[in-house]
């Protein structure tokens, strides 16, 4: 008996980390790859779109803090984390995770698009003329929806993977 008990851990374990190591994987490296391109877009911000300097601090300051949310945030899901607590704490864990996620997401997709706005009326008022009609936006709103897309998708993905690691141990708790 112990023995299948036993077994039945390491399945959950190893089910659990097939779902969550694309997560860390993308929150660690997705963090890494942003702050490393975070001096290009500011050079392109700056250089090439001519905003001034306010918006692209913030932008900045705001990416460091996404940056380190994500690796702080993905620290909490560590394999050694969820290998030490028992069943039920790593699924509080799990959720706990997704609710910080979905919390965050749900506060920077606003902000982030008032950010857009804001930056192109200082990007056109800078350069001293008058904001573009809609046939000359329109591209730009075009790049602005794949990102979004993307990242929607990125998004949904990675609360079905955690669904998925939850229902894992939702199956496995009922049957003890």
């Amino acid at each position: 008996m112990e023995q299948q008990e036993i077994v039945s851990h390491r399945l959950l374990k190893e089910a659990m980390k097939g779902h969550l190591s694309w997560i860390k994987r993308m929150g660690f490296w997705g963090s890494v790859a942003e702050l490393a391109l975070l001096p290009l877009i500011v050079y392109f911000l700056k250089s090439i779109a001519g905003g001034s300097w306010l918006p692209i601090i913030v932008l900045a300051i705001a990416m460091g803090f996404e940056a380190f949310f994500n690796f702080w945030n993905v620290s909490t899901i560590r394999d050694n984390y969820l290998a030490a607590n028992d069943v039920i704490s790593t699924q509080q864990r799990l959720r706990t995770y997704k609710r910080r996620e979905k919390l965050y997401t749900y506060i920077v997709i606003p902000i982030l698009l008032l950010w857009i706005v804001w930056f192109l009326f200082d990007a056109y008022s800078a350069k001293g003329i008058p904001f573009p009609s809609l046939e000359i936006l329109l591209p730009h709103f075009l790049v602005i929806a794949i990102i979004l897309a993307i990242f929607f998708y990125t998004f949904y993905r990675e609360m079905r993977s955690l669904n998925k690691a939850i229902k894992v141990i939702d199956e496995f708790t009922e049957k003890e």
